[in-house]
């Protein structure tokens, strides 16, 4: 579990190491913003399946946003080899 979230959070080992430093800072607040705003959708209101099906759509997109994210980081800024 620490080896995933190792390559998730620390910025010496996921896809936006690629990156300047000021695009990954941003990228990694944009999406922690967004992090915040879905985990708060999720836990702010269990009590109507509503706001639960809502809060598990927004967690649930998150990954995918979180993911292609990465990608493109990975894909924009890809190690050049000399």
């Amino acid at each position: 579990m620490w080896k995933i979230v190792k390559l998730l959070l620390h910025p010496s080992h996921n896809p936006l190491r690629h990156a300047p430093k000021e695009y990954a800072f941003m990228a990694t607040v944009i999406l922690a913003c967004f992090w915040c705003l879905a985990f708060g959708l999720y836990m702010g209101e269990l009590v109507t399946i509503g706001y639960s099906m809502i809060g598990h759509i927004a967690i649930i997109t998150m990954v995918f946003v979180t993911i292609v994210t990465f990608q493109w980081f990975k894909m924009k800024y890809k190690v050049k080899k000399n």
